[in-house]
């Protein structure tokens, strides 16, 4: 009985990490296209006031 306990703590905490970092990554790309979307914008305004 103990071992089987042992195998469904351990799945879980497996999941809860996974999740995590899953949740963390997506943040991290979020963040990024952002940053990219900002640069684009700049980058547009930046040539309108060149011409």
């Amino acid at each position: 009985m103990k071992e089987i306990l042992d195998v469904i703590v351990t799945v879980l905490f497996v999941f809860m990490v996974f999740m995590f970092i899953r949740g963390f990554n997506k943040q991290q790309i979020k963040k990024h296209t952002d940053k990219l979307e900002e640069i684009e914008k700049q980058k547009a305004n930046k040539e309108k006031v060149d011409e």
